[in-house]
């Protein structure tokens, strides 16, 4: 579970970068955490140790867009993990499309917020 460490935070909630949606916060709910008291860091993880990668492709279809965007060189914003209890990887809160994305074209690694206070 090798990752760098790219801001070392804390990073409050509402200064993540963000994707056009609010799947954080249902993420943040389902895992029991609370978007206003969170705090994160910003790392770069290898894609594989993404627990939710195991069962790509999946029966999903998934669009293209942002596969697209990675082509034209566009940077997506780092998706949101936690480490899991199980202490082998990174579970994955909010950002399963950008996941997806970085997976369908070989990409070894990507930036992620980790949650690191609750």
């Amino acid at each position: 579970m090798a990752h760098v460490v790219l801001d070392e935070g804390p990073i409050q909630y509402a200064n993540l970068e963000r994707y056009h949606d609010s799947d954080v916060e249902t993420g943040l709910e389902r895992s029991g955490h609370n978007a206003g008291t969170t705090t994160f860091r910003l790392i770069e993880i290898d894609l594989a140790d993404v627990e939710d990668t195991r069962w790509f492709p999946g029966p999903r279809p998934w669009g293209t867009q942002m596969v697209e965007e990675l082509r034209r060189g566009e940077r997506l914003p780092p998706i949101v993990v936690l480490k899991t209890v199980r202490g082998k990887g990174f579970g994955l809160i909010d950002g399963l499309n950008r996941t997806y994305a970085h997976w369908a074209l070989g990409l070894p690694t990507i930036r992620a917020y980790e949650l690191i206070a609750k």
